[in-house]
């Protein structure tokens, strides 16, 4: 396995970088690749056919991945465009509704693992990937992983509106 590996990896990270733009990406997705070839552990008659079977395998996962990333930036879109459609009322109660959001947002982000607390505190205060990934000694690439976790779980944690907010804060 280590010799396909050593054989096959730069190569496949060039051409899944070509699709996703992203070296760090590019990388991840081959290593997962190799990583369910080493579970499964399935068997090729010929070098020919597993050539073909890392690249198709490649390609399909760099191509989910951008789809995975399409989706998620019009989710991003829309919710921007419906907070600043919001408006304050003369009784200020969406004034008093806007800090209920922000007290339930700062108890969903506390109940993050740590790691993932510290890099939306972080986003929260506007610093940009690279200066995350650079405090917390990780790669830029790792830190959007992170997000992206991190985003998943606030998902499911959050109401819609405390997940505008949020979105609207590590946006800017």
């Amino acid at each position: 396995m280590s010799i396909l590996y050593r054989y096959f990896y730069r190569a496949l990270v060039v051409f899944s970088n070509q699709i996703v733009q992203s070296s760090g990406i590019a990388e991840e997705l081959v290593q997962d690749i190799f990583l369910k070839i080493w579970k499964k552990r399935p068997s090729f008659k010929t070098t020919g056919a597993l050539k073909a079977y890392l690249y198709n395998s490649v390609r399909n996962a760099s191509i989910s991945y951008l789809r995975h990333e399409k989706v998620e930036r019009g989710r991003i879109e829309a919710i921007k465009r419906d907070f600043s459609e919001m408006q304050i009322d003369d009784s200020g109660e969406l004034l008093l509704h806007r800090e209920e959001v922000y007290r339930e947002l700062l108890l969903a982000i506390d109940a993050l693992p740590r790691r993932q607390r510290e890099l939306f505190f972080m986003m929260v205060q506007g610093k940009t990937c690279e200066e995350i990934a650079s405090e917390m000694g990780i790669t830029p690439d790792s830190v959007k992983k992170q997000r992206q976790r991190g985003l998943a779980r606030l998902r499911e944690l959050l109401t819609p509106d405390a997940l505008l907010l949020l979105i609207l804060l590590i946006s800017q």
